[in-house]
C-alpha cells in the first residue's frame, strides 16, 4: 500500500503472543467439527482407525460396523519431496508450524504455490529474512495463470521483503539439530541448482509446502471395492460415488482430480449428504470453484481464469480488464494495487472465468462465481431484500443484488461456492437454513 507521507517507527512484535493468540482462535473455529459437535447432532462417534473389512463393513478397534452408505474423508498431507538429505532434516510443513513460539531470524520455503506465498509475506512482515526457491521464472507458471496478476503478486511480495530464487534444490544438510528451548533453533543449509550454477541459502526454519498428497493407504479399500490411485486419491463418478463400490462417497482432499481447497471439501459434503441420505443428484460437475491466495493484496481465480487456460480448452473468449487505479474506494484508501479481469465466451456475456487481484479479492470473487452459476434457484425462494452489517457490506450486498437482478433464488446462493475464509460464507449460511429446512426426515 502506497501513502503520500511516512513516518518511520522502530517497531517490534511479541511473536510468542501473535502464536498463541492464533492458536486460541484456531481453537475457537475447531469445535465445530470435533466429536462433541459431531455428537451433538445426533450422531455416533467411535474413536480409534478405522478400516473396510468388506462393501459394508469396518472395523474400529474390534468392533464391526455394518453400513448402507459410508463417506471415506481422510484429507492429505503435505507432499515432501525425494531431495537427499530432507528426510532426516529438523523441516517444518503447514502442520507444525504453528506450534512456533519464537520467530526463526530466516526461513526458506521450498515451492511457491498458495500456502508457500501466503507464509512467505506472513513471516517476512513479521521480521524474518524469507526465501521462497521456485522451479519457474514466473509464479504459478506451471498452472497457466494470468501473467501480470502473477507479476503483481510477486512485486508485492518482494516490496515485503520475500527473496525469490529459481532452481531446483539439490541438497539439504543439517548444520545444527533443534534444541530444547523455543529459541534454539536448527541451522540447515540448501543447495540450489539453476542456470547459473550452484548456490547455498542457510535457514533456521525450513518450510516445505510443494503440494499435498491424498491419505488412502491402510483404509482397506481394496476389500471395500474402492478404487484409489496412490497420492492422487479415491476414484468418484460425478455424484462423489466410488466407482468401485456406489455405497462409499468420497470428501475432500481424499479425491482424485478435485481441487484440494476447504470449501471444496464443504461443498462436496453438501453433494454426499443429499446424494446419500436423500437419493438425491447434486453433480460435482455441475459446480464452480473459485480459489484464493491470502496474501496482500489477495489473488482470486474461478473457472478458466486466464487465457492459456481458455485456449487449453479450446474456447475462444473476449477478456475485458479493469484497474484499481481508477477505483475511487481504492483511491481514498491508498489500496490501487490490483486489477480485475473477466473472461466471456467470445462475442458473448457468458462468463467462463476470472482472476482478481486486490485487498479484498477473496469477498469480490463471490460474486463472479455466482454470475457464472446464475439459472439456478425457484421463484419459490425468491429474495426480496437483505441486511447486512459487515466490515465490508458493501461488497458483500453486490452478490445478493445480482442474485434480485437475476432471479436466482436463496438456495441457489446456498449451493454457491464461496471461498474459505471469507465473510462471503455468512450469506451462504442463509441460503444453506432455506435449503436445511426443507430437508425430508428420514423415518418420514
Amino acid at each position: 500500500m502506497k501513502v503520500p507521507w511516512m513516518l518511520v517507527l522502530k517497531i517490534s512484535i511479541d511473536f510468542g503472543v501473535i502464536m498463541k493468540r492464533m492458536r486460541e482462535k484456531r481453537a475457537a473455529i475447531a469445535h465445530a467439527d470435533g466429536h462433541e459437535g459431531t455428537m451433538g447432532t445426533g450422531a455416533q462417534v467411535f474413536q480409534g482407525r478405522g478400516r473396510f473389512t468388506g462393501p459394508n463393513t469396518i472395523e474400529v478397534n474390534g468392533k464391526i460396523l455394518q453400513f448402507r452408505k459410508a463417506v471415506i474423508a481422510t484429507g492429505g498431507r503435505p507432499a515432501i519431496p525425494k531431495v537427499p538429505g530432507l528426510a532426516d532434516s529438523p523441516y517444518s510443513t503447514n502442520e507444525i508450524l504453528f506450534n512456533l513460539e519464537a520467530l526463526p531470524p530466516r526461513m526458506v520455503i521450498l515451492g511457491a504455490g498458495v500456502i508457500a506465498l501466503e507464509m512467505a509475506q506472513t513471516f517476512a512482515t513479521f521480521g524474518s529474512d524469507v526465501t521462497v526457491i521456485q522451479r519457474s521464472e514466473r509464479l504459478f507458471q506451471s498452472k497457466g495463470v494470468d501473467k501480470e496478476a502473477a507479476k503483481i503478486l510477486q512485486m508485492a511480495l518482494e516490496e515485503d521483503g520475500v527473496m525469490f530464487l529459481t532452481g531446483t534444490t539439490k541438497q539439504v544438510t543439517t548444520l545444527r539439530s533443534r534444541g530444547d528451548g523455543p529459541d534454539d533453533f536448527p541451522l540447515l543449509k540448501l543447495t540450489v541448482c539453476n542456470n547459473e550454477g550452484d548456490s547455498e541459502v542457510e535457514c533456521e526454519c525450513l518450510l516445505v509446502a510443494t503440494g499435498r498428497v491424498a491419505n488412502v493407504e491402510n483404509l482397506g479399500l481394496e476389500e471395500a471395492g474402492v478404487d484409489y490411485e496412490l497420492g492422487k486419491g479415491i476414484v468418484v463418478n460425478y455424484l462423489s460415488q466410488s466407482v468401485g463400490n456406489e455405497d462409499v462417497f468420497g470428501v475432500g482432499d481424499c479425491v482424485a482430480g478435485v481441487p484440494r481447497l476447504t470449501h471444496m471439501s464443504g461443498e462436496m459434503a453438501k453433494v454426499v449428504v443429499q446424494n446419500a441420505l436423500f437419493d438425491d443428484d447434486w453433480k460435482l460437475s455441475s459446480l464452480v470453484v473459485p480459489a484464493v491466495a491470502y496474501t496482500e493484496p489477495e489473488y482470486a481465480t474461478v473457472g478458466l481464469f486466464a487465457e492459456d487456460a481458455a485456449s487449453k480448452a479450446s474456447i475462444d473468449v473476449d477478456v475485458y480488464r479493469t484497474s484499481l487505479e481508477h477505483n475511487d474506494r481504492a483511491i481514498t484508501e491508498s489500496d490501487t494495487n490490483g486489477m480485475c479481469k473477466i473472461l466471456c465466451k467470445k462475442g458473448t456475456d457468458e462468463i467462463v472465468g476470472a482472476t482478481i487481484v486486490a485487498s479484498r479479492a477473496g469477498e469480490l470473487i463471490n460474486e463472479v462465481t455466482l454470475a457464472m452459476k446464475h439459472g439456478i434457484g425457484l421463484a419459490t425462494d425468491e429474495i426480496v431484500g437483505a441486511t447486512i452489517v459487515a466490515s465490508r457490506a458493501g461488497e458483500l450486498i453486490n452478490e445478493v443484488t445480482l442474485a434480485m437482478k437475476h432471479g436466482i433464488g436463496l438456495s441457489g446462493i446456498g449451493r454457491n461456492i464461496h471461498s474459505y475464509p471469507t465473510t462471503g460464507e455468512a450469506i451462504m449460511g442463509c441460503g444453506l437454513q432455506f435449503i436445511n429446512a426443507r430437508w425430508k426426515r428420514l423415518d418420514d
